[in-house]
């Protein structure tokens, strides 16, 4: 019966369902003995990403026991000081897999069969694919414990339903797959305008103006403004909103935007789900430069010139509003969240003279990037910039120069080079650029030189790169100001008991580790020469003496070794005796 069972799994896989119609009634609630608050919805605004998933509550607490939301088999199980911290995924026979993360702990037989990997491969983070007969699960069954690993701000469960032949991760919410309690209806802070003109091939902005809104009704917002608001011949609105949910105080996205033009769609945002390649395409369906400095959605009502149209069911000119001088037009946004409530902003706009409207203006001798083309550059024979295609988001005129910032830089830290800007920081990325520094470099510091970016206070924060044959090759996600750095301090570690110490009473010892500029990259742990595996979150690092069996009431050798990103390493060495 048990390998009738695993076959069925494995043929009904084979014909996997389109994942986009879910059916509500095929999965369970994730989560036991908890009040059903959610804390994030699928699809939100985070930094460079959509939220993957749907985030529930677990009443402010660890160890809330995690069911399996349908038959299936767990396929796959990571543990990570990052991202979602413990991990379980669980492939169903309906075509789709589900995700559990930030756990604090497996059951008992995963959990040992993670233990044993990890020694097996000497990695305390570890990414393990399992097979279909290893782990089999019931509906309703529990197979872990709610946490606060990973990349987690507080304990929660980090819940999703992917399509499990491409991975594209769905919104369970809108599908009715879990039904959070709410009524209300989603709000509307503010709307922006911005004329857009073309030249050269390079969009062009006006500044933005802001209007700000008043509630009229329950789901009814309006202008401050009485006045039609007065627009140019081309341009097109950001509109400013988040959602609610009852008996919580979180914030949530919004899961659903519709423009209308004179009563006819023009524009429609809308996000049941996305393959991970697209989730950093939220920095062109937001408005970049307010996005990433609020905690509501703005929500930008057209597609940028090398956007993506699969999150648009209807566009109409990408979105751009187009007004004659003195037409008068009557514009309306629908904003609908994930449990299908709506509130609408309607206004009226008219056209202003033509000699009032926006004309961009792109210098004769800029340097332009085209957002279809690669793209190379070379400046002061020091830095080279290399743009691929696709990497934009539309075409630019490059801004590129050797900067004057102050950098402060402690003892620690030996500035090697010249600081250039790259552009903008407002300016998003879809995909990284490579930047090449050409520079000599003493050979004592080559193998610890490194790039850093340098804020505008003249702050340096560490951004990777390889330092060879006199170059440094590095990639980056995102514009800014950037030198070459040496660093060669290494991490500090601050074991949190005595050397020598008797730890008899205890199962578990702990270290504090720290790093100055590039952070922790490796860390392991021998216990009288015998690897063992070693947790490491938030700068704490510990080892279960129980589970690696150190016992006899004896004096045990402990050494730490811990290697920070530029390539510096550190070692404890002590004993305790357990």
């Amino acid at each position: 019966m048990r390998r009738l069972f695993i076959l069925t799994i494995l043929l009904c896989c084979a014909h996997i369902c389109s994942a986009q119609k879910l059916d509500p009634a095929y999965y369970d609630y994730p989560l036991r003995n908890v009040a059903g608050y959610y804390s994030a919805n699928f699809g939100e605004m985070r930094p460079n990403h959509f939220h993957a998933g749907t985030d529930f509550k677990t009443d402010g607490v660890e160890g809330k026991p995690v069911v399996a939301v349908a038959d299936g088999y767990v396929s796959r199980v990571s543990q990570s000081p990052t991202g979602y911290g413990l991990a379980l995924y669980v492939t169903h026979p309906n075509g789709t897999t589900s995700v559990y993360g930030h756990l604090s702990r497996f059951r008992k037989d995963i959990a040992d069969f993670v233990f044993s990997e990890r020694h097996r491969l000497k990695q305390s983070r570890v990414d393990l694919y399992c097979q279909a007969d290893q782990f089999p699960v019931k509906r309703g069954e529990e197979i872990a414990r709610s946490g606060n690993t990973g990349s987690s701000q507080g304990p929660h469960l980090h819940f999703e339903i992917r399509d499990a032949k491409t991975q594209k991760t769905l919104n369970i919410i809108s599908q009715g797959i879990v039904t959070p309690k709410d009524n209300i209806s989603p709000y509307i802070m503010k709307v922006h305008y911005v004329e857009v003109d073309t030249v050269r091939g390079v969009p062009c902005h006006s500044r933005l103006a802001t209007y700000a809104v008043h509630k009229a009704d329950a789901n009814t917002y309006r202008t401050a403004q009485k006045s039609p608001i007065k627009v140019g011949r081309k341009g097109y609105f950001i509109v400013e909103t988040s959602d609610r949910k009852n008996d919580v105080a979180n914030t949530y996205g919004v899961y659903n935007m519709v423009a209308k033009l004179d009563g006819k769609a023009i524009f429609e945002y809308r996000n049941d789900g996305f393959p991970f390649d697209l989730s950093r395409y939220c920095n062109a369906v937001s408005h970049y430069p307010i996005q990433r400095r609020s905690r509501n959605e703005v929500m930008r009502a057209a597609m940028l010139q090398g956007g993506t149209k699969y999150f648009y069911p209807t566009l109409v000119n990408r979105g751009v509003v187009t007004t004659a001088e003195g037409e008068e037009r009557k514009m309306e946004f629908v904003i609908t969240d994930d449990c299908g409530n709506t509130s609408t902003l309607a206004f009226d706009i008219a056209g202003k003279s033509n000699d009032a409207c926006f004309k961009g203006e792109v210098a004769e001798d800029a340097i332009i990037v085209e957002y279809n083309r690669d793209f190379a550059h070379k400046v002061d024979d020091v830095l080279s910039v290399v743009i691929a295609k696709g990497s934009l988001y539309e075409s630019i005129a490059l801004d590129i120069e050797r900067s004057d910032v102050a950098i402060k830089a402690d003892s620690t830290i030996k500035v090697l080079s010249p600081a250039y800007r790259i552009h903008d920081d407002n300016t998003p990325l879809q995909k990284s650029i490579g930047l090449v520094f050409t520079q000599d470099v003493e050979e004592r510091l080559q193998p610890y030189t490194v790039m850093a970016s340098v804020s505008s206070g003249g702050y340096l924060y560490y951004s990777g790169g390889r330092y060879r044959h006199n170059r440094l090759t590095a990639r980056t996600s995102s514009f800014g100001t950037f030198c070459l750095v040496a660093d060669m301090t290494p991490p500090t570690i601050r074991p949190q008991f005595e050397d020598g110490q008797d730890c008899r009473g205890r199962d578990r010892i702990a270290f504090r580790l720290s790093d100055n500029f590039s952070g922790v990259s490796s860390y392991n742990v021998y216990i009288d020469g015998k690897w063992v595996a070693i947790d490491y979150a938030r700068s704490r690092a510990w080892v279960n003496l129980k589970a690696e069996g150190i016992s006899g009431g004896k004096s045990h050798n402990i050494e730490i070794v811990v290697k920070d990103a530029c390539g510096n390493t550190a070692k404890w060495q002590g004993t305790i005796i357990r």
